[in-house]
């Protein structure tokens, strides 16, 4: 995949885009994490700096962390001040809704009303599941919110059959929107296990505990469990051909590693 193919998923925290022009300079695809301790005026904040600064760049917008549709509206209007034209939309980790979204498909229909249309908006699928809804009710939630939506793309997932295989399981459920595939940057294994909790990691990670005592388990496995850094091209090479618009990389911040990396500058 070439580098427009590329969205680097970045955490919003102090020198961020000193490090990204350091490393991955604009106008590169860079997308904005709302994390719970933040909400989302931190990702926005973030995200209008680096639009600013001439990077394309996508916040995350968590529903359940909106406290009112005045708010959202002042993310929306900051966006759209900068040229943003896409925005992440999930229903977000708080346990009770700060405000009128208590799901993602509320914030979704607000966001689309606020801004005329003009915000593209995506949403997460989830290939190895979702905690807490079956495969058929999740389907049924992501049909409904395709109606608004504009692409879509996986949580963080390391199983390469799993992955390879969602693309045509989205298509059979109906879901015809353009996928990304979320995988892991080059990152230092500590970095990720420390993560995990905050950044939605923990499914995947289970797969890899599922997998590492199978006699079975593939040289994704066992090069992730082995190494102190995880190295995404063999995952990535698993996936040509598999229907996905691009990689989703989720860097945790690691920036140094990802663009001395194949995945990031395939030119190189």
């Amino acid at each position: 995949m070439g580098e427009s193919s590329i969205r680097v998923e970045v955490i919003p925290s102090e020198g961020l885009q000193e490090r990204l022009r350091a490393h991955l300079p604009a106008p590169a695809v860079v997308t904005v994490t709302c994390l719970p301790q933040h909400g989302p005026s931190e990702a926005v904040r973030a995200a209008v700096e680096l639009a600013g600064a001439g990077y394309t760049a996508i916040p995350h917008l968590a529903a359940r962390s909106v406290h009112s549709r005045q708010e959202l509206a002042e993310y929306v209007d900051r966006c759209l001040g900068v040229g943003i034209t896409d925005v992440f939309v999930v229903g977000g980790d708080a346990a009770d809704a700060a405000g009128p979204y208590p799901w993602g498909g509320a914030l979704m229909e607000d966001v689309a009303e606020l801004s005329g249309g003009a915000l593209r908006i995506g949403i997460a699928v989830y290939p190895e599941g979702h905690p807490g809804t079956d495969e058929e009710e999740l389907a049924r939630i992501l049909l409904g919110k395709q109606e608004l939506a504009s692409w879509c793309v996986t949580q963080l997932c390391f199983s390469p059959d799993t992955l390879r295989a969602y693309p045509s399981q989205l298509r059979r459920q109906g879901i015809t929107l353009p996928v990304w595939a979320g995988i892991p940057g080059p990152v230092r294994m500590s970095r990720l296990l420390r993560l995990a909790g905050r950044i939605g990691v923990g499914p995947s990670l289970g797969f890899l505990r599922r997998s590492a005592g199978s006699a079975n388990a593939g040289s994704v496995v066992r090069q992730l469990l082995s190494s102190a850094s995880y190295d995404p091209t063999p995952l990535v090479a698993e996936l040509d051909d598999a229907g996905y618009a691009g990689l989703h990389v989720y860097s945790f911040n690691d920036l140094a590693e990802l663009a001395a990396s194949d995945v990031t500058f395939p030119a190189r």
